[in-house]
């Protein structure tokens, strides 16, 4: 459920906002706040949990620009003394759990929700929830949730050789997350007579983690999650060529923009087949004389619809076989695993073409290859 209504600008925390002035550029504007209060020490571990956490949204198929977000605020209320986190929590109308009045340290990760709205004018839900819940995960979880929970610990540099670490390094990278995110809950849980606190958000977690275990249910398939990489990467080449369309629009040759256009109906297209809807009313050839803007928002559209689609499904429907018609009117008969794997696939090559549009209009075009979008190029 939905807090948000606890956490009201109050002088609370816009009194350590003093000599920052927003830019518009979240990194610049975290990186001063930092500055301004001298805490270097967090500045450079949220760079190293900012790379982190963009790198494994990619690679579950997670909003990796709001794990950007995410992960460059999570520990932003660090500047704030401990002594005065739970007096600061009061001013801004802060649950304060009982066990949180005795480990008053644990109340950075619902202060730092608190300073991401206040201070810095976040308002996406799915950004300030994986905030608050940073430290010690929480009861139900999202998949975003866990991306930017996971990527707080796989950032850790701690000396010595902490097994249970690389094990979650592991696990990630092998596209077991939620086996990961166990690893580290059971690490406490097993630490627990040591520990100045163990949350209880964090024990509900774990257990409902170990009754999915027990019940077998996973996140996705590695069928699936490949196949949401591949969608992740469609959007991010197609939000890169859309960057790079609209600030040339005076100059663009009508060539890039008509390719773009096809990629984008072409997805629409698709997805409409596989949710057996009527065929859209866009062209699939246009003559590149649009507004960029309004192909900017036909790529979110298509995105968002096939992240629905593929959030729904599971393997054996990704063996179906659906029938349709090409845009001449022929009847074919293909699963949706191969058309998904297609309208994935079918935008790189254009991509190509807009590319090669572009340099002959000498306009440096962006490097949209699946490589660069790995390493967060």
């Amino acid at each position: 459920m939905d807090n948000r209504a606890n956490y009201v600008p109050a002088t609370g925390v816009a009194a350590f906002s003093a000599g920052l002035e927003l830019t518009g550029s979240l990194l610049q504007d975290v990186g001063t706040f930092f500055k301004l209060h001298g805490d270097l020490e967090t500045w450079d571990h949220t760079l190293k949990v900012t790379s982190q956490a963009v790198r494994i949204a990619r690679l579950y198929g997670a909003d990796a620009q709001k794990a950007e977000q995410a992960a460059l605020l999570h520990d932003i209320s660090n500047i704030i003394p401990v002594s005065l986190m739970p007096q600061v929590s009061e001013q801004c109308g802060i649950e304060v759990l009982e066990e949180e009045q005795r480990y008053p340290r644990i109340l950075h990760q619902k202060l730092s929700r608190a300073m991401a709205e206040t201070i810095f004018e976040i308002r996406d839900t799915d950004i300030l929830q994986a905030i608050e819940c940073h430290t010690t995960l929480k009861p139900r979880a999202s998949l975003f949730d866990k991306v930017v929970f996971i990527a707080d610990k796989v950032a850790w540099d701690l000396p010595g050789e902490q097994t249970y670490l690389q094990e979650i390094r592991r696990l990630v990278d092998d596209m077991q997350l939620n086996a990961a995110v166990l690893t580290y809950l059971n690490q406490v849980w097993e630490r627990r007579e040591q520990m100045k606190l163990v949350h209880s958000w964090l024990i509900r977690a774990r257990e409902e983690l170990m009754e999915e275990e027990r019940a077998g249910l996973e996140e996705g398939s590695p069928v699936k999650q490949h196949l949401l990489r591949m969608f992740e990467h469609m959007a991010w080449a197609n939000r890169e060529i859309a960057n790079a369309l609209e600030l040339q629009e005076a100059k663009l040759p009508e060539r890039a923009l008509q390719l773009f256009a096809h990629i984008l109906a072409a997805e629409a297209s698709w997805l409409a087949r596989l949710q057996l809807q009527e065929a859209t009313a866009i062209p699939l050839w246009s003559d590149g004389k649009g507004k960029v803007e309004h192909y900017i928002e036909l790529a979110e559209d298509n995105i968002q619809g096939f992240r629905r689609f593929l959030a729904a499904i599971h393997d054996e429907k990704l063996k179906e076989r659906i029938q349709y018609h090409n845009s001449q009117g022929k009847s074919f008969d293909r699963s949706i695993g191969d058309i998904l794997t297609h309208v994935a696939l079918h935008g790189s090559y254009h991509r190509g073409q807009i590319a090669s549009s572009l340099r002959m209009a000498e306009i440096a075009p962006p490097a949209t290859d699946y490589i660069y979008y790995v390493r967060g190029d």
